[in-house]
């Protein structure tokens, strides 16, 4: 298997202002917030390109990952609303209370968001100061907004609850029109599948581009590249 991806005429670069590259730690510490209702794709998409990343022990820095609930219980992606909708359930491998230091801390989005949440947003803004990078999904945002970690930075969400997110949050710089947005170590993304697209700019900013296109690859998808048009917006 080739571990170039095709070039595309419709490709386009990211207009995002990107960090400079930084060292490399020799691992990651990767956790992933997960709450009833969450949405499945936010979070698996973005994990199965880590996944296929990890695959390749060449790659540094390598990668640990926690499943991160208020409860070892099973959290499903049912939602709350609606309890006849077809869910399934992720095990999680610590509680807000026993997870370890976390380098990344993912935050998916989902029905689940609109709930009180109490302890995970206290979690989010106890954590927040040692992370390395900060990233949202879809409605995540709107957990990290009302964590306040977001104030005073730039930010996008899914547009189909765009109302919704932005009101909780003024102090927030909300791009309407972005796919994903990076400020600092927060990088934020539009709803659901534009979580690939922000996993994979993150993954190239810290492996690099012949790594990102890997991974773009082994899981045939075809990245956006222009992050700051978002053709759902």
């Amino acid at each position: 298997m080739s571990d170039q991806i095709p070039s595309s005429t419709e490709a386009q670069s990211s207009s995002q202002p990107q960090p400079e590259t930084e060292a490399k730690p020799e691992t990651l510490h990767i956790g992933v917030l997960l709450f009833p209702g969450f949405q499945a794709l936010d979070a698996f998409g973005p994990l199965d390109c880590l996944n296929v990343l990890s695959w390749d022990p060449t790659n540094k820095p390598t990668l640990t990952l926690s499943l991160i609930s208020s409860t070892l219980s099973p959290v499903s992606t049912q939602p709350p609303h609606l309890p006849s909708a077809l869910s399934q359930s992720i095990l999680p491998t610590h509680t807000l209370s026993t997870a370890p230091p976390l380098d990344v801390l993912l935050i998916p989005g989902g029905w689940g968001t609109r709930a009180p949440l109490p302890e995970y947003i206290s979690y989010i803004r106890d954590v927040y100061p040692s992370l390395k990078y900060l990233l949202t999904v879809c409605t995540g945002a709107r957990l990290a907004a009302r964590a306040g970690v977001l104030d005073g930075k730039r930010a996008t969400t899914n547009k189909l609850d765009w109302e919704g997110v932005v009101q909780l949050a003024p102090n927030v710089d909300w791009v309407r029109e972005a796919r994903w947005v990076v400020d600092g170590k927060v990088w934020s993304s539009a709803g659901v599948s534009a979580g690939i697209d922000l996993c994979l700019d993150w993954v190239e900013f810290v492996w690099g581009e012949e790594v990102a296109s890997k991974v773009e690859r082994i899981v045939e998808f075809r990245r956006w590249r222009d992050g700051g048009a978002d053709p759902f917006a």
